[in-house]
């Protein structure tokens, strides 16, 4: 954080931050009075001279014990919930640091957040998809848009790699700052639960919300689905402006103990029913993309959208609500979503060709998206056992032949959803290959074994793969799982490759490997032709 925008000293930081230093001996209080902050962290390893330092306590860790490294590294000061003895380092005692870490890397930020109006999206499922629908409507009705999300965070004409689907503050504030900088009027934001519980948005307020779905994930740090539900509704009970407008999707089960009843609610769903105001009629599915005409109480308009199956009806439902709900023109809201695709988001693997030059006006070619292969081949991000019914079921009607998924489940991570998702394949595909997703520290062995308790005993072969209608293929080598499902599927079949989806990696041990399904999906067909 040391090239964050500028520097302060430290006391006025601390008094323009209603932080007094009560507890510091006078001693320290003359140490600080020469001090300048000139960085906010709570990772120990990040601390340089003149730096505040955070003590938070953690899941697998606890700040606390890293004091004497900070103060090797030139820590001016720490919060702290506790005095740690034997530390010549000045220590503010708060109740808890972790309120003050947002807040604290905000103001030496210069407080980017304000001026700027954020649009959060929240739910275990469809964030990704709704925020970048959202983007290209907001950039097609004027406004300057930034989108933090799981894929990237994108404003302007930048792209840049994105690691959390909500950052931390370190990233988060100095994040806001170029996007600032750079003209950025409403941030889309994908507001996840994690972030909410250990509030690496404190400072942020939204000026409107939507909530999409809650299903089985992140059990492994929630504990519970209550507790997991609980952190969502913090974005609904302290994290909104005054007259916020909410919108959610009314088959939520889960709506109104998130959303609290006081709150008015924008519902949308595909058919309309109670508290359903956004919905469609005239829907059509193919394996090209949809077709429907949507009705919100401000009038009805048609869209067509490359996206396909009908967890892509809710999110692009979920978008137009949000603009219905914010007063803006949704004819040029569904004219926004006609092109829109989402990487790894039951994406179809596609080829970009560059069109010959037209002979008559001599313009350059344009990119076209065609088919790869003879096969459509799909790549989701679908982790979850609710995902992938969604993903399975939008494909199962639309294919002809065999449906054929390629799936595995991540290492260090909820544990109790692996037999579900085995459970999953088996009921809505014909043929399940069970491979490796990002193992982690995890034997891939030991992750699939879990996972295959949740199906039944019919284990095939590589070579039965080509003929056989029903059946579980194990494979751990997730390389070796896509080259073999595509080259046994018939044109008439459909491969989906899940759960990586627009990953471009493999977390194997504690090593990220090069790996992208869709470049392996693409090596594939090319051998099939």
């Amino acid at each position: 954080m040391s090239d964050m925008p500028h520097e302060m000293e430290l006391l006025d930081f601390l008094e323009q931050n209603a932080l007094t230093c009560q507890g510091l001996t006078p001693g320290q209080l003359e140490r600080l009075r020469t001090q300048s902050v000139r960085g906010v962290t709570a990772d120990s390893r990040k601390v340089e001279p003149g730096f505040v330092f955070l003590a938070l306590r953690g899941t697998t860790s606890d700040g606390h014990d890293f004091l004497p490294l900070a103060r090797e590294k030139g820590a001016a000061l720490a919060l702290v919930d506790h005095t740690v003895e034997g530390v010549d380092l000045p220590q503010l005692v708060v109740d808890d640091p972790r309120d003050q870490w947002a807040p604290l890397v905000s103001a030496f930020c210069g407080h980017p957040e304000r001026g700027m109006s954020f649009l959060g999206i929240t739910g275990t499922n469809g964030k990704t998809t709704t925020t970048t629908l959202l983007f290209s409507v907001f950039e097609r009705l004027g406004f300057t848009p930034g989108l933090i999300g799981t894929i990237a965070y994108r404003f302007r004409d930048r792209v840049e790699p994105s690691n959390f689907t909500s950052p931390d503050p370190e990233i988060l504030y100095p994040l806001l700052a170029r996007m600032k900088a750079a003209g950025v009027d409403t941030v889309l934001m994908e507001v996840s639960s994690h972030a909410l519980a250990q509030k690496r948005v404190h400072g942020i307020r939204f000026s409107a919300a939507v909530l999409t779905n809650l299903t089985q994930d992140h059990l492994d740090f929630h504990g519970t689905m209550k507790e997991y539900a609980a952190a969502k509704s913090l974005l609904f009970s302290e994290h909104l402006t005054p007259g916020a407008r909410i919108v959610a999707w009314t088959g939520n089960p889960h709506l109104r103990e998130i959303i609290h009843p006081k709150f008015a609610v924008l519902g949308y769903d595909a058919d309309p029913g109670p508290g359903t105001e956004v919905y469609v009629t005239n829907l059509v599915h193919s394996i090209d993309g949809l077709r429907f005409l949507a009705h919100t109480p401000g009038g009805s308009v048609a869209v067509s959208s490359p996206l396909i199956g009908a967890h892509n009806v809710q999110n692009l439902l979920a978008a137009l609500s949000l603009v219905h709900a914010l007063d803006l023109p949704l004819p040029a809201a569904a004219a926004a979503l006609s092109d829109v695709t989402v990487p790894g988001r039951l994406a179809r693997v596609f080829r970009q060709e560059v069109r010959a030059p037209d002979a008559d006006d001599g313009e350059p070619g344009r990119l076209a998206r065609v088919p790869a292969g003879d096969v459509p081949v799909f790549v989701d991000y679908a982790h979850t056992p609710d995902a992938l019914d969604r993903a399975q079921s939008a494909l199962r009607p639309l294919t002809r032949g065999r449906l054929i998924t390629i799936f595995g489940c991540g290492g260090d991570r909820d544990r109790t959803k692996r037999p579900l998702m085995g459970r999953s394949v088996e009921r809505f595909s014909d043929l399940a290959v069970v491979t490796s997703d990002n193992p982690r520290t995890e034997d891939p062995a030991s992750i699939i074994g879990m996972i295959l308790s949740g199906m039944g005993p019919e284990r095939i072969l590589a070579d039965d793969l080509a003929t056989a209608v029903s059946g579980i293929l194990v494979e751990p080598d997730r390389a070796t799982a896509i080259a073999v499902a595509i080259a046994a599927a018939g044109p008439s079949d459909t491969v989906l490759i899940a759960g990586k989806g627009h990953e471009d990696y493999q977390i194997i041990g504690t090593i990220k490997h090069h790996f992208d399904d869709h470049e392996h999906a693409v090596a594939a067909l090319d051998r099939r032709s």
